[in-house]
C-alpha cells in the first residue's frame, strides 16, 4: 500500500469515528430535554389543577359577595348590566 492510500484511509476511519461520537453525544442530548420537556408537562398539569382550584374558589367567593351585597342593600343586583334590581 502507498503511503497516500494510508493516510487517506486513516482519515476516514478518524472522521467515522467523529461521526459516529457526534450522533452518541446527540442522542443523549435528545434523551436529556425529552426528559426536561416532560418534567415541564407535569408542571403545567399541576399549574393548570392549581388554576382551576383558584377558578372554583373565586367562583364560590363572588356567590358570597353576591349574597352579601343583596343582604346590605335589599336589592337583587342585575347579573348583567351592572345596575341595581329592586324587587
Amino acid at each position: 500500500m502507498s503511503m497516500e492510500l494510508i493516510a487517506i484511509i486513516g482519515v476516514g476511519v478518524t472522521l467515522a469515528g467523529l461521526i459516529l461520537n457526534g450522533q452518541h453525544n446527540l442522542r443523549n442530548e435528545i434523551g436529556g430535554l425529552r426528559e426536561e420537556i416532560n418534567g415541564l408537562r407535569e408542571e403545567i398539569n399541576g399549574l393548570r389543577e392549581e388554576i382551576n382550584g383558584l377558578r372554583e374558589r373565586m367562583a364560590h367567593l363572588e356567590g358570597l359577595l353576591e349574597g352579601l351585597r343583596e343582604a346590605i342593600t335589599g336589592r337583587r343586583v342585575a347579573e348583567d348590566s351592572g345596575q341595581y334590581d329592586p324587587r
